[in-house]
């Protein structure tokens, strides 16, 4: 069953989203064989341009031999996970360029020339740029102010600048993020840091609410932000 909403062609958007990926970063590979296909995990190392695209060759140790499923010509399917503002899985499809043993067992693929999305959420985010300060539940320390990108009655996403942060924030950690509703009063929606992400400027933080739904929706509908 297809799950994944085809685009034609590489517009800018796709451009950006293919370039977000970030040394390190996991991918799967989808495989063929002349009698099977798989799936295995493996890195993304790095991007040439719109030329190529690189990455580790998976673990043989792990994922079993895949001489006769990896080499040059031979087509291939990568997918990653895009966090930092959508919540997207992207796919694409690409042919193997360049297989290299030394210094490193890394695999070179052509640039793909169209890409797939499918949204990750159950539930759709309001796109904002509220500014809003975060602070420490237990201590009520001041930690940095940031930008929500987007926000439903569950969560948001926050980025913030990443000379401001340093590493202040941190995984599973219990935050207050305090707003102003549309009678100037201040309202704290405490949340917890459930991931984050990051690129050569920016930390992006996903948030689960902890505030009660109502709390939340009444927020949100004093800010106008509809749920698309």
């Amino acid at each position: 069953m297809a799950i994944l909403t085809e685009k034609i062609g590489i517009t800018n958007e796709d451009l950006r989203k293919i370039r977000s990926m970030r040394p390190g970063q996991p991918v799967d590979l989808q495989v063929t064989t002349a009698s099977t296909t798989k799936r295995v995990k493996t890195e993304f190392v790095g991007i040439d341009g719109t030329r190529s695209l690189i990455v580790r060759y998976p673990d043989e140790s792990k994922w079993g031999s895949l001489g006769d499923a990896i080499f040059k010509d031979k087509s291939l399917i990568m997918r990653y996970i895009l966090e930092d503002e959508t919540g997207e899985i992207i796919a694409f499809k690409v042919n193997v360029v360049l297989v290299l043993t030394k210094p490193s067992h890394l695999i070179f693929t052509s640039f793909p020339l169209a890409i797939q999305s499918h949204d990750l959420r159950s539930e759709k985010r309001a796109q904002t740029r509220i500014v809003t300060k975060v602070t420490d539940v237990e201590t009520k320390e001041n930690i940095c102010e940031v930008i929500v990108i987007d926000i439903s009655v569950h969560g948001c996403r926050i980025k913030v600048d990443k000379k401001f942060v340093s590493n202040k924030l941190r995984l599973r950690e219990r935050i207050n993020l305090e707003f102003t509703n549309a009678d100037n009063k201040k309202v704290d929606l405490v949340g917890v840091i459930m991931n984050f992400k990051y690129d050569e400027v920016n930390f992006y933080c996903g948030i689960k609410f902890e505030t009660e739904e109502q709390v939340v929706e009444q927020l949100l509908k004093g800010l106008m932000l509809a749920l698309e």
